[in-house]
């Protein structure tokens, strides 16, 4: 795995994760494809480390995928390699999407310089009641 593979690790006090690189809640189109699939997602939130891509096409864990990542404020889509390292279902609640856990493989200098950018500056959404 490259170095900025994301680590989790399990608080055994508090029962919750705790995440080494921080994540940024964003909506980001991504392109996601292997060796005879293409299709494309939404990311929840990502991190220098991996990114959630919520998609109802799910793929066995450990499948290296190539993702195709248009980011605000960046003129090109970047190009990096991901495994999956975990996977959720379809569980009928809107709060719940389906989706993939992807692990970053390999970033570049280049590629994590964006990434770490990209999630240092992007804010959660915010929405107001009228």
């Amino acid at each position: 795995m490259g170095e900025a593979a994301m680590k989790l690790e399990h608080d055994a006090e508090t029962g919750e994760n705790a995440r080494k690189a921080a994540r940024a809640a964003v909506h980001v189109h991504i392109d996601v494809s292997s060796e005879h699939n293409f299709w494309s997602g939404l990311s929840m939130n990502m991190s220098e480390g991996g990114v959630f891509v919520a998609t109802h096409r799910l793929v066995p864990i450990g499948t290296v995928l190539t993702l195709d990542m248009d980011l605000p404020n960046h003129d090109e889509p970047i190009s990096v390699l991901a495994e999956v390292r975990w996977t959720r279902a379809y569980t009928g609640q809107d709060d719940v999407p389906p989706g993939l856990g992807l692990q970053f493989v390999d970033l570049d200098d280049a590629a994590l310089a964006i990434v770490r950018r990209f999630v240092s500056t992007t804010r959660e959404p915010l929405f107001f009641d009228d």
